[in-house]
């Protein structure tokens, strides 16, 4: 059951693009999707499903979308956007805005936020405390996280990064409950469920992020804002 209804969406009114095409992709089957903020205030998506779109759009993990027919997780589409204005300095936020104006006239995006308990996974300091170093901020550095297959590595970031990292890779909203409010550095290592070129003798992620950084995951239940889609159709090429 819904706790609280936040908003209606589209909010008619928003920024819009003054330029944008839509159009099937035509990239072979197998291919990977592309969803990007273009320089000059654009969106530029390559072989993207209409849920990612709808993640790109309102800022929201595929675990916090519900609802719509089957064909958006399957019917791919490419999209070219641009402001005329052609403003580096442009929000992702306000690029944001835009491309759920688009949605709502192209593909006649009705949707809801809501609020819901959902299972979710705590990440709490282990009982020997954290394994992590305490970063030394460098003036024009890198910050957050970089993933590839069974590994991540922290550079001055903090654990707002990492859980964003982790939700990603379980499927499933990762709330902070560590305490910790500083910025650090680290890396993870692990063995993926999904195939891929990665160490077959490391040990899984919940193992990893306990003996190797010292905190621990924890399945719970928790306040989750999803998006709710309540009408959508197929868009016309243009």
């Amino acid at each position: 059951m819904a706790l609280l209804i936040l908003a209606a969406l589209p909010v008619f009114g928003q920024p819009a693009f003054d330029a944008a095409s839509i159009k099937p992709s035509q990239v072979a089957e197998g291919r990977g999707s592309s969803f990007l903020f273009t320089h000059g205030g654009g969106v530029q998506v390559t072989n993207g499903t209409l849920r990612g779109i709808v993640e790109m759009a309102y800022d929201v993990r595929d675990y916090q979308i519900s609802g719509g027919p089957g064909w958006i997780n399957a019917d791919v589409y490419d999209i070219v956007a641009k402001s005329a204005s052609g403003d580096p300095a442009v929000s992702i936020p306000d690029l944001r805005k835009k491309l759920q104006t688009l949605l709502a006239e192209r593909f006649q995006l009705k949707a809801h936020r809501e609020t819901k308990e959902l299972p979710v996974f705590a990440l709490a300091v282990g009982k020997n405390g954290p394994k992590l170093t305490a970063a030394e901020p460098v003036a024009g550095s890198n910050s957050g996280t970089r993933g590839e297959c069974g590994r991540v590595t922290g550079m001055n970031a903090t654990m707002a990064n990492l859980t964003f990292f982790l939700s990603r890779q379980l499927g499933r909203p990762v709330v902070d409950q560590t305490g910790l409010s500083g910025t650090y550095d680290f890396q993870l290592t692990w063995t993926p469920d999904n195939p891929c070129p990665a160490p077959t003798d490391g040990p899984s992620l919940f193992t990893a992020v306990q003996e190797q950084i010292g905190l621990k995951l924890e399945a719970t239940k928790g306040p989750v804002e999803i998006v709710v889609i309540d009408h959508v159709e197929k868009a016309e090429a243009n």
